[in-house]
């Protein structure tokens, strides 16, 4: 007789409540529900719901109000024995948690001082099973598994966000446990980064391993064997909005299927408290630069780490000029540069080589107290990780630089930071400190925090990679409102669906930037294929009317229009020429001669105000489409229109 598996572990009646001024907070309330060996169990809900308190529960981190936590001992949960986690001492929970679960903490947790390797190492080392060759060993396979392995001598200074992300899996899985508890672990990664996950930890499962995933991304929901869906500290239904399907992200082009079904926001410019005012040349920085000079200037930008393992290149002669007004975002892989490029226009790390000015502003040839100061006052920053001071209230968190750079009067100042609280969604938990509120609201608050000052320049990395579809659009709607009245907001992001808010995207792959006019044309090419664009096309200007390509001529190049129009014409030498189509910023010619016959079938000139292009020379291009299935198909199916139209309307001209 087969003898059938019983649940791993039973919460039974859990309630988790915490203190606070105003009286008790229930996190949790009567939460009851059993793991299965070998499930792949979501735990879903907005910020704020609880769904971190119940991990804290189940790993015994922290201690529950009533109730009880039980595990089954075995791996297989066919023994009859169970453990009461919440009875257990802290070395006995330290020394269960280290045999039987693997934790993936939401802001990585790993040694600073010790490579990749080491730290994943090092739980075998604190529960006195490590043997330095059988580790290492293990140690290098997990981190290949995660995609990581070429950088396993690094520090984790030197690494991105993401990967320290996978770091953190492959620690988790050192000790091969049962059970892999997970708190948002895709939410700071980049699309394809994030399906990798997905896939090693749909694979554990196969493996018999038991995953319990807390995310705030119903689109997830799919790849779960089971869900449970936290409301106020309460198990209920999970919602039906028929948004289910995984968004599975390799271009720009995906963009366009992606947060269709958003909630409408609360948050609009009409619906700012009245008493909240933001300035666009209130300070500093905006009233020494405004329209006269652009927000930001980066020249010949490098940034090199080094280390035991060498030299790592983190920006490559960054270029970059960003104007006031605008809502610019940062998109590229994880590992690619985003967040040491932020870090150089804050000030907050220092260029190898090259010049970064701000509002005409040279911020390195300021000391550091200055730049630190000047930055209080200019500039609102969202690090990705809160960085709020766990001893002060969310209002006192708010008011913090208001205080330090001595801006608005002492009465002012909590009145103001009430309104940015109300403004994110946070007034009801002003008077709570961090711990007492989700990761969510922690960013929420981090956002208000960094508008206190009312800085021209608000830059924020991953600001809602922790936050529900909901509280992410009420930010993303907040900062539209911001850049229209004149302040330059810098974004950094994983996701490309973002890039539709954006007046401008900035895409950084191995720390260089794709040119955006490549990224608009061939937006199907891999970020190497369009870096590879990047470098290969050199840029001409022509003077108004000009023609760039006549008709029945060999076309050399593909030309990708940067600014300005063009006019597609036949006839240019006769006085009744005849105008086909006008073409604009972002758009390309000379893919017909380049696939279809060599020739030109049509003349091309520029338009009354003069165009700039970029030109891709032909066996660039010809070997782009050899690699790039994706864009041979869209170049063909555009060439395939642009025939027929031009048949169309010359025998209409006729």
């Amino acid at each position: 007789m087969i003898q059938r598996a019983k649940s791993i572990l039973q919460v039974r009646d859990l309630v988790k409540a915490y203190s606070t001024g105003e009286g008790p907070f229930v996190a949790l309330n009567n939460v009851n529900f059993e793991l299965k060996p070998g499930e792949f169990l979501g735990i879903t809900g907005k910020s704020g719901a609880g769904k971190t308190t119940l991990l804290n529960m189940i790993s015994g981190i922290s201690d529950l109000t009533s109730g009880e936590v039980l595990f089954r001992d075995g791996t297989n949960g066919t023994s009859h024995k169970m453990i009461p986690i919440h009875k257990l001492s802290e070395d006995e929970l330290a020394l269960w948690r280290g045999k039987n679960m693997g934790i993936v903490y939401q802001s990585f947790e790993l040694m600073p001082t010790l490579n990749l390797v080491e730290n994943v190492m090092l739980p075998l080392d604190l529960l006195d099973d490590y043997h330095p060759i059988i580790t290492k060993e293990r140690a290098l396979e997990l981190l290949e598994q995660v995609d990581i392995l070429d950088h396993a001598y690094k520090i984790p200074a030197h690494i991105s966000g993401g990967q320290k992300q996978r770091v953190a899996i492959a620690r988790a899985l050192v000790n091969d446990p049962p059970i892999i508890i997970a708190d948002e672990p895709t939410g700071n990664l980049d699309s394809v980064t994030a399906e990798t996950i997905l896939q090693i930890f749909e694979k554990l499962v196969t493996q018999g391993k038991t995953i319990v995933m807390v995310t705030h991304d119903e689109s997830l929901s799919p790849r779960f064997s089971r869900r449970l869906h936290i409301i106020d500290g309460v198990l209920g239904s999970p919602p039906t909005n028929g948004n289910s399907k995984t968004n599975n992200i390799s271009s720009l082009s995906d963009i366009k299927d992606i947060n269709q079904n958003i909630s409408n926001t609360n948050f609009s410019e009409n619906n700012i408290p009245k008493d909240l005012v933001f300035h666009s040349k209130n300070h500093d920085l905006a009233s020494s630069g405004g329209a006269e000079h652009p927000a930001i200037i980066l020249q010949g930008v490098d940034k090199v780490y080094e280390n035991a393992a060498g030299k790592f290149i983190a920006l490559k002669s960054i270029d970059l000029q960003l104007n006031y007004g605008q809502f610019i975002s940062i998109v590229g892989k994880s590992g690619c540069g985003k967040s040491t490029l932020l870090n150089m226009i804050t000030g907050i790390d220092y260029p190898t080589a090259g010049k970064v000015t701000i509002g005409n502003e040279n911020i390195y040839e300021m000391s550091e107290s200055d730049r630190a100061l000047w930055r209080g006052k200019n500039m609102g920053v969202v690090f990705q990780f809160f960085q709020l001071l766990p001893t002060l209230s969310l209002l006192e968190n708010t008011m913090l630089p208001m205080d330090y750079c001595n801006v608005y009067s002492f009465p002012e100042r909590p009145k103001r930071a009430m309104e940015l609280l109300k403004l994110v969604g946070l007034e009801e938990q002003a008077h709570k400190l961090p711990a007492s509120v989700s990761s969510g609201q922690q960013q929420s608050a981090a956002i208000a925090r960094a508008l206190a000052t009312d800085p021209a320049l608000i830059l924020a990395d991953e600001p809602t990679g922790n936050l529900d579809s909901r509280s992410a659009e009420n930010i993303l709607q907040l900062f539209e409102d911001l850049a229209k009245q004149g302040k330059t907001i810098l974004i950094v992001t994983h996701d490309p669906s973002i890039t539709k808010r954006t007046d401008q995207t900035i895409i950084l792959t191995d720390g260089e930037i794709i040119d955006q006019t490549v990224a608009r044309a061939l937006p199907y090419l891999s970020h190497p294929q369009m870096m590879e664009a990047t470098r290969r096309s050199k840029k001409h200007t022509y003077k108004p009317k000009s023609t760039i390509l006549r008709e029945s001529v060999p076309v050399e190049f593909l030309f990708m229009i940067v600014s300005g129009e063009v006019e597609v014409v036949v006839n240019t030498d006769m006085p009744n020429e005849m105008v086909l189509t006008k073409l604009g910023t972002g758009q390309f010619f000379g893919e017909i001669g380049l696939t279809r016959g060599n020739k030109s079938i049509a003349s091309v000139r520029s338009a009354i105000c003069g165009t700039e292009v970029a030109l891709l020379p032909k066996d660039i291009f010809s070997n782009l489409l050899n690699d790039s299935i994706s864009t041979r198909n869209a170049i063909q199916e555009v060439a395939t229109n642009r025939l027929a139209e031009n048949k169309l309307k010359r025998e209409n001209g006729q």
